[in-house]
């Protein structure tokens, strides 16, 4: 496989302009899952300014035609080079070729339902896939009219970027269904979704922007029939007819794509796409179980990061992946604002502090963290570049912009943005230079400092008291160590808190800001009067999160906020609290048992669902990864008989908290067992709640309580498509020999589709088995692997096994885990630079692990 450069695209963008691709996909064989290729044919209408260029496509071209007539052409991999082309001149260029089907999530992706042998079939591109389904240019700054035609069974339900114009239905019963032709469009956001979807109509959204327009936008949801029943679209219409008002409201330019159709596709490798009028979700956000909050809550946020991307990305477009953050980081951003200011879930942001946030310092203090704005030199790069800094720290920079130019200029150089590059192909400095206009405030400054530099800042705080309360020198710090010695400007709330009648009140807030190593935090000596504080306990840096960096707590304020952070009534304050609190931990500035104590003491009386779930797994986490395994039992025991407890408490008064503590309860026993629970956990997983039914079975095949045929009779019994899969995972989890050599083989055998080869590698690492294992012998085969596959496919496989290479369970794994990886790195010095960076940051992970765990193994 040839991956497209930063170099060949910029030089195929100069000298070849596509104005328009007329592409026919015919996928009326689809049912027949033997037939693995479908015919697909695209007209290319271009004007070359050299007389040799090349179309991206994967499959075989049987021909080439240049205005009309056969014309030779070179087959080389992915491309097809064309010479000969007219300089200068309008021309026609046609491509036939047949394409595959796909089971990596990749491509023109087909799934056979296991509940009722239905088939159905989506189009997975970004970064640059779209050639897997086509022929076309497939890089995101050219961007033609597309129109599309696709040919398929007569009772199947087509969806496409366009609005459906035309049905023709021939004897033989199929159909070809014609789309109406798209503003211009970049490739990797072009969708075809064919099968017999259940379609959900919605209400029709009526509106327009501040430009004048207004559409008439039908709503319409659709997922697999033997799913139908399980989507609570009332939700999903509520929140997609808030975002389309605050989008509008805020950008000022009318929707410009026609439709508006939200597909929930099963084997999805990512959580959405932002395809527009025609947008893709991960079918996991459709639950066989009365969803939660905290997932219904997750759902909106996708729903409306997506939303936002019709404008960001959609309809003005990064030229290049080195702007791939911009997009993402953009609708990270709007879409938590969004579903915060819009709808019910109006805790989203300190979810964000809690969840996305973490992510973003987790990956920014790894080796491999890179600038926000990242130098992207090919495809291959970009697609590992979709990670905690693209997504959350780039959110978290966009929110500390907002707050340092206000809000008002933020939307205002929005506005301008997109009505000055509608439907074309932009740069970071386009939106700089949108934001300098309406703030009237330079930028280069801010972006050299945010956004060409690594690594969190570090924000702290140091005050003297004297002997009757008063407060002096109360300084903020600001600390570059981890960004290499850069300040940089930060917007902050920092407040005051005394602790009284056993809850945390807040006494003082200051608006600070900051540029240098120090500055006054209480300039107008407010707590300098005596008594003016109370004689504070603890101080809370960056509360409200405005900006991206480590805030550390003094001691006196972390031993308050562990005995007292739940009783504190704001939501994002307590996820402020609590993420210093585990960023503490993944440091070695916290013992573990200390904060998993304060957690189950405090997560009772969290009002804020998401806050609560993320809690348990910070727990699982640390119980896992940072204590050393001689002093575990301890707090294994504690987690076990408090979430038991806890589940027993909030069975009848509240079913999501259920979940949430039967979720970590089960999480715990799988890990780590516990025999007296064995009876509780064999209850569990004979539920009528699917969700925590299989989470049981999965759990009891990891301790080896069950064999496969009782998970396979749970299948049968099930029948669905979530079932089969996690039976897979389930049985690839039984620690037993034969079950486990198996499952090794089917991961090398190239038959499992995606979702499966996850599920496989998944039960693998869950087991208890102790035995020899095959870890060593896949990562030996890692770079193989790598080099013959898909990099969706290969990234499935390299991050599952080094997941599978540590045992969190075992004594002393960490430590040939690092061993393991140090010598694999040593090995292949020269392996693909994306494959290495994957094992340099799961060798960074144990690293610290181990460094964490040694810290607490002689501190006990």
């Amino acid at each position: 496989m040839q991956i497209l450069t930063r170099n060949e695209a910029a030089h195929r963008a100069a000298t070849l302009e596509v104005s328009a691709i007329d592409v026919t996909v015919d996928v009326s064989g689809a049912m027949n899952t033997s037939r693995e290729t479908y015919p697909v044919t695209s007209i290319l209408t271009l004007v070359a300014r050299e007389e040799r260029t090349f179309i991206d496509i994967a499959g075989q071209v049987e021909a080439v035609l240049l205005n009309g007539a056969d014309h030779p052409f070179d087959d080389e991999e992915d491309r097809v080079w064309v010479s000969g082309l007219p300089v200068g001149e309008t021309a026609t260029l046609e491509v036939r070729a047949l394409a595959r089907y796909s089971r990596s999530g990749e491509g023109l992706h087909r799934y056979a339902d296991p509940e009722d042998g239905e088939v159905y079939l989506y189009t997975q591109f970004e970064p640059n896939d779209a050639h897997r389904a086509w022929p076309c240019v497939d890089q995101p700054d050219v961007k033609p009219a597309w129109t599309f035609h696709v040919i398929a069974p007569q009772d199947w339900v087509v969806f496409s970027n366009g609005v459906e114009v035309g049905v023709e239905t021939t004897a033989d019963g199929v159909t070809r269904r014609d789309f109406s032709t798209t503003p211009p469009l970049s490739s990797y956001i072009t969708a075809v979704v064919a099968g017999p979807w259940a379609v959900i109509e919605g209400p029709t959204w009526s509106g327009g922007g501040a430009d004048g327009g207004h559409v008439e936008l039908p709503l319409r949801l659709a997922c697999r029939r033997t799913l139908a029943r399980y989507l609570d679209s009332e939700d999903v219409f509520e929140v997609t007819c808030a975002g389309l008002d605050f989008f509008h409201e805020r950008y000022g330019i009318t929707f410009p794509w026609g439709s508006y159709d939200q597909i929930y596709v099963p084997e999805y490798n990512l959580g959405a796409m932002e395809n527009p009028g025609c947008i893709t979700f991960n079918e996991s956000y459709i639950s066989r179980s009365t969803p939660t909050f905290s997932e219904r809550q997750r759902r909106a946020n996708t729903t409306l990061h997506e939303m936002c991307h019709m404008w960001f990305g959609d309809l003005a477009t990064p030229a290049w992946w080195d702007d791939l953050w911009l997009k993402e980081s953009f609708a990270e951003n709007q879409g938590a604002s969004a579903i915060a200011t819009a709808t019910q879930y109006t805790g989203e942001w300190a979810n964000f502090a809690m969840n996305r946030k973490i992510w973003a310092y987790t990956q920014d203090q790894m080796p491999t963290t890179h600038p926000i704005a990242a130098d992207i030199p090919d495809v291959a790069a970009a697609k590992t570049n979709f990670d905690g800094i693209t997504y959350a720290k780039g959110a978290a920079v966009l929110k500390q912009l907002v707050a340092w130019v206000g809000e008002d200029a933020f939307y205002e150089g929005a506005r301008r943005y997109f009505d000055k590059h509608r439907f074309g192909a932009t740069s970071l400095g386009d939106l700089l230079e949108a934001l300098e206009e309406a703030s009237h405030q330079e930028l280069g400054s801010w972006k050299s400092a945010w956004l060409d530099t690594p690594g969190p800042s570090t924000l702290s705080a140091s005050w003297e008291t004297d002997p009757v309360g008063a407060i002096t020198n109360f300084t903020l710090h600001q600390g570059g160590e981890a960004c290499g010695g850069v300040l940089r400007p930060h917007r902050v709330t920092v407040s005051t808190w005394r602790a009284a009648d056993g809850t945390l009140e807040r006494t003082h807030v200051f608006d600070v800001r900051i540029d240098a190593e120090n500055t006054p935090i209480d300039p107008e000596g407010v707590l300098a009067i005596p008594g003016g504080a109370a004689f504070v306990d603890l101080v809370v840096i960056n509360d409200d999160d405005l900006t991206y960096a480590i805030s550390r707590l003094d001691e006196r304020s972390t031993d308050v906020a562990l005995a007292y952070v739940g009783t504190i009534n704001a939501p994002i304050t307590r996820a402020v609290i609590w993420a210093s609190l585990w960023n503490a931990v993944r440091d070695g500035l916290l013992d573990p048992r200390r904060f998993i104590a304060a957690v189950l003491g405090a997560v009772p009386t969290e009002t804020e669902p998401a806050i609560r779930d993320r809690l348990l797994l910070f727990v699982a986490e640390a119980l896992s990864s940072f204590l050393p395994g001689s002093v575990r039992a301890e707090s294994h025991d504690q987690v076990l008989a408090t979430t038991i407890r806890l589940a027993r408490e909030s069975v009848a008064s509240d079913a999501d908290a259920w979940r949430a503590y039967t979720r970590a309860f089960i999480a715990e026993f799988a890990a780590r067992g516990g025999d007296e629970y064995e009876a509780m956990v064999r209850g569990f997983a004979a539920v009528d709640n699917p969700d925590i039914a299989w989470r049981a079975r999965r759990a009891l095949a990891a301790r080896g309580l069950v064999d496969e045929q009782t998970i396979l009779a749970w299948r049968d019994a099930d029948g669905s498509g979530e079932a089969a899969r996690m039976a897979v995972e389930a049985i690839a989890s039984l620690p037993e020999e034969t079950t486990r050599s198996r499952a090794w083989a089917s991961v090398m055998s190239d038959t499992l589709s995606n979702d499966y080869l996850s599920a496989t590698l998944a039960g693998l690492q869950a087991s208890s088995w102790e035995g020899s294992s095959g870890v060593a012998e896949a990562v030996a085969r890692m770079r193989e692997y790598w080099e013959r596959h898909t990099i969706g496919m290969a990234l499935r496989y390299v991050s599952g096994v080094l997941d599978l290479s540590v045992d969190v369970t075992r004594e002393g794994s960490v430590e040939a885990s690092v061993t393991l990886l140090r010598s694999w790195l040593d090995a292949h010095e020269d392996a693909p630079a994306q494959l290495r960076r994957i094992v340099v940051e799961h060798l960074d992970d144990f690293e610290r692990r181990e460094r964490v765990q040694h810290r607490w193994e002689h501190d006990q």
